[in-house]
């Protein structure tokens, strides 16, 4: 019993019978932690979509690079069947989410996400070349303005002349050169 100390008479008496946190101060803790929690799940949905729309943006970007970049290799008269030259021919590419692309035809589109044509955006720069915006307005037979267009869609028949108000098409215009005889 020599052990047992008399509370009564203990210097830190008062500090010892105080430890802990009162109600008050908890609820307050809480609430306040309530409170950034919440602020902070209300700005997730924001965040979330601007994550969905910088995916497509990089995903129709690297889309419109690569067919832009097989028109440019491809051979210049002929366009290697990648561009149509006549609006009756319609050329579409199909991708995936990441903007790969699928195998045409017969390969598999479970994982059609884009759907992208490209074409001449005048047909007479076949012959002529494209028009360079100047007093003269002279055509120059070593360029031609390629038109990419890419929409989200599954649907591999999609019209790209009269799209649905719900599916927008995104259209990107290029000047390509001849650099190779």
């Amino acid at each position: 019993m020599k052990n047992q100390i008399n509370r009564s008479t203990h210097p830190n008496a008062v500090a010892l019978s105080n430890a802990g946190f009162s109600l008050v101060e908890v609820v307050l803790a809480v609430g306040i932690m309530a409170l950034g929690v919440v602020t902070i799940l209300g700005l997730l949905p924001h965040g979330m979509e601007m994550s969905r729309k910088t995916a497509n943006e990089q995903a129709e970007t690297r889309i419109v690079d690569q067919l832009i970049g097989e028109v440019q290799a491809a051979d210049w008269t002929t366009m290697s069947g990648i561009v149509s030259a006549s609006s009756s021919k319609v050329i579409l590419k199909y991708f995936d989410d990441q903007g790969l692309e699928l195998g045409a035809g017969g390969g598999n589109l479970d994982n059609l996400v884009y759907l992208a044509r490209v074409r001449l955006l005048d047909n007479s720069e076949i012959g002529m070349g494209a028009r360079i915006p100047s007093t003269s307005n002279l055509a120059n037979p070593f360029l031609r303005r390629i038109q990419v267009e890419v929409a989200v869609t599954q649907d591999q028949q999609f019209n790209f002349d009269q799209p649905p108000p719900a599916i927008p098409v995104r259209r990107f215009t290029q000047l390509i050169a001849k650099t190779r005889k």
